[in-house]
């Protein structure tokens, strides 16, 4: 964390405003940000003198742990021999806060806020300041930080995409390649490189003994890892074979499903680590792991997202990764929502079509800005209707146009054949070529044949909808892709009965994601509970009660994000 010690360095003019403001304030004969390396090295940045020529020795803590066991500490109070009385006695102070850095950050010191007032007798509006002065320094660092974490992440990305395409002439050669293990070593070597990783290692589900496989072991101790297999559900690597869910683990000993006899054996050591299932058709075929980044750091959300796209194109329940979008002035702001809404109202469908044999409802409910949800509903003839529903990344004007494009184009199209592989093909190249490396749309469409009692679908990395039959019980529609306007992809596409009596219930991620005042989400299992609760219930009355539970579970907290719900059930 001596990162931080330049991070304040380039944050300099405004801590010294912060230390001006206390020193005009309370008239304090001192006022310092001492920095406060990992080996314990302390030496004065900011001062209240800065203007002078006056400049600070350093000096050295046995214990920066010390610093972290309370918010303040008194000279006074601290026994005279102890380290912390000695820093005082050093640069002539009287009082030391702490400055600790979030939790995911490790809880690390990396400054401390010191005084010397001429009155020894703190108040409680001194000591409130000084306490907030500190929380403002670490945030500044934390927001620094995350800044430079963001610029990083978006130099992998790019290293990422140029290395994609070849990853996926390499997955569609798995299947039919003789040397099955090089193939799956150069993955791994990829993964590696890209993600900057200590070790790596891809297991395979061998499923006559329910356990993992070691096929590929890249790091120091890789030929002492491959001959060893693991029951699923055991460590890391079990869990998640078994549950199908990515876990990132910054501090893997702390992690209770961590197994650390592997470590105790090689005298490898695990600090963080990453590990993602390989999922092939709604089956967990694989896991693949990286332990420990190069620089030291924790793997983040970047990372598992990045990871997820390398590890399985099938991995489409991984959270689409949002984009950071720099804040604008709000009159602009203003001006810009009030226009794309006007644009998003235009491209929902005003009127829904009627249908002897088919129940259609359909609600957007859009959050304060205006995002990229869409829905269309197209009648074909000989019986058969089109449901699309999709959501594009980014929000404003942007977005909008990129749901009036693809709009346009899908129908464009749609005149042309209804034969979904194509057209989503030819869809994906179009926005491709039309949009920036940072827009990309979650896209869903079916094609409902009446005569033939069909749904034919791709999703295109969306949410999956749900077909719920008269019984209750629920399939997830997930086979397709990847989103759309990302990269050139072959999409999978698949045709189920959808008979009289079941229901497809298509929604967008805003749905699912609403969060109450805990910051807890709606989650698939409310959706799932409430399409349980209301099976008597008609196309419009279901879409009613599950806006109604929506709302009931964020109660006074606003929507955050657009949500879309399409409704159709067969009654004939």
């Amino acid at each position: 964390m001596d990162n931080c010690i330049n991070l304040i360095e380039e944050l300099r003019q405004k801590v010294l405003e912060v230390l001006k403001i206390q020193l005009d304030i309370f008239h304090y004969e001192k006022i310092m940000l001492i920095s406060i390396a990992e080996d314990g090295t302390c030496i004065p940045i900011v001062y209240s003198d800065d203007k002078t020529s006056k400049t600070y020795e350093s000096y050295s803590l046995n214990s920066v742990e010390d610093l972290k066991s309370q918010e303040r500490f008194l000279k006074s109070e601290l026994a005279a021999d102890s380290d912390l009385h000695s820093l005082c006695e050093f640069y002539d102070v009287h009082t030391l806060y702490p400055v600790i850095l979030p939790s995911y950050l490790q809880n690390k010191c990396v400054a401390c806020l010191a005084i010397n007032s001429p009155v020894p007798v703190f108040t409680d509006r001194q000591i409130e300041m000084a306490t907030f002065s500190c929380s403002y320094i670490a945030n500044l660092i934390n927001n620094e930080n995350l800044v430079q974490d963001l610029e990083g992440s978006s130099e992998r990305m790019q290293k990422m995409l140029k290395e994609m395409v070849t990853l996926h002439e390499i997955t569609h050669a798995l299947e039919s390649s003789d040397n099955l293990d090089s193939l799956l070593e150069y993955i791994m070597q990829k993964s590696q490189n890209v993600m900057t990783a200590e070790a790596a290692s891809l297991m395979l589900v061998i499923e006559e003994s329910n356990e993992l496989e070691f096929k590929v072991t890249l790091g120091p101790k890789a030929v002492e890892v491959k001959p060893f297999r693991l029951p699923l559900g055991q460590g890391i690597s079990g869990w998640v074979a078994q549950t199908g869910e990515a876990v990132l683990i910054p501090d893997a000993y702390s992690d209770p499903r961590f197994d650390p006899s592997f470590d105790k054996r090689s005298g490898f050591k695990t600090d963080s680590m990453l590990c993602v299932p390989m999922i092939h058709q709604s089956k967990v075929v694989g896991v693949m792991t990286l332990i420990n980044k190069l620089d030291g750091k924790p793997f983040n959300e970047n990372d598992q997202n990045l990871f997820t796209i390398f590890a399985s194109q099938a991995a489409l329940s991984i959270e689409n990764a949002r984009l950071l979008f720099a804040a604008i002035e709000k009159e602009r702001l203003d001006k810009e929502l009030q226009v794309a809404a006007e644009i998003q109202k235009l491209l929902i469908p005003q009127t829904i079509p009627q249908s002897s044999f088919l129940e259609i409802a359909a609600e957007y409910i859009p959050c304060k800005e205006v995002g990229g949800d869409f829905y269309d509903i197209i009648k074909l003839e000989d019986d058969r209707f089109i449901f699309v529903v999709a959501d594009v990344s980014g929000k404003g004007i942007p977005g909008a146009l990129v749901v009036s494009n693809m709009q346009a184009t899908l129908r464009a199209f749609l005149e042309y054949s209804d034969d979904l592989l194509p057209v989503v093909s030819k869809l994906n190249e179009t926005i491709i070529r039309q949009t920036t490396a940072d827009r990309f749309i979650t896209f869903f469409i079916g094609i409902y044949d009446h005569k033939k009692s069909s749904l034919t679908y791709i999703n295109a990395g969306h949410n999956p909808p749900l077909l719920v039959n008269k019984k209750g019980e629920m399939q997830e529609l997930k086979t397709g892709g990847i989103f759309i306007g990302f990269m050139p992809w072959e999409y999978e596409i698949e045709e189920i009965s959808f008979n009289k009596g079941d229901t497809l219930v298509m929604y967008t991620d805003g749905l699912v994601e609403a969060m109450d005042s805990e910051e807890e989400e709606f989650q698939m299992t409310g959706l799932k509970n409430t399409i349980k609760e209301s099976l008597s219930m008609n196309s419009d009355q279901l879409k009613e009660k599950i806006i109604d539970r929506v709302h009931d579970h964020i109660g006074a907290v606003p929507l955050t994000d657009d949500f879309t719900l399409l409704i159709s059930r067969i009654i004939a």
